[in-house]
């Protein structure tokens, strides 16, 4: 999706977005980016330590985003095929 596609705003999003909205996939990818971000320059190399949560963050996010289009995707074809 391109990002003059993406909408935050519930009420400009139909029910499928919503749906899939609600699963929170960047805000995850986000969470599990900034944890790997921490635990691996930590098992590897400290001075990474300030670089990277920054950068699995931002992979998480951009992963997460990735996921709930697919999903987005994914059901409408569902609902498409279902009716």
């Amino acid at each position: 999706m391109a990002i003059g596609e993406y909408r935050d705003e519930p009420a400009e999003m139909d029910d499928v977005e919503r749906e899939v909205a609600a699963a929170q996939y960047p805000e995850g990818g986000l969470v599990v980016g900034l944890g790997l971000g921490i635990v691996l320059p930590l098992a590897t190399v400290p001075a990474l330590l300030a670089v990277a949560p920054v950068l699995g963050a931002v992979v998480g996010f951009a992963l997460g985003r990735r996921l709930r289009d697919a999903a987005v995707r994914r059901r409408r074809a569902d609902r498409a095929t279902a009716e």
